[in-house]
């Protein structure tokens, strides 16, 4: 059963780059790992500044595998340096 990570951050103001390019490396990592189906960085069309990540997987045992590794946390840890603090992460089944 596919499992979909979204993760939407806000930049801290001067950090928009920063945190595209991390959020850049953090999907390109996702996408490497074992029972990843799918990652991307996505932007809105409005101009909040948001960055979101969405990341598929054949089940949520490969997403807990995928980010639980220090190279996954690190880049996890860096994103909340560079964010507002307002982030919204969420997980789904499909159904």
């Amino acid at each position: 059963m596919p499992y979909v990570r979204i993760s939407i951050v806000t930049p801290r103001r001067g950090e928009e780059k920063n945190i595209e390019e991390v959020m850049r490396k953090l999907a390109a990592a996702v996408a490497e790992a074992e029972g990843c189906v799918e990652s991307y960085v996505l932007k809105p069309h409005d101009n909040s500044g948001e960055v979101a990540r969405m990341a598929i997987y054949r089940d949520e045992n490969s997403a807990e595998q995928a980010a639980n590794t220090d190279h996954i946390l690190h880049l996890r840890s860096e994103i909340n340096l560079l964010s507002d603090g307002k982030h919204v992460e969420r997980a789904f089944f499909t159904v």
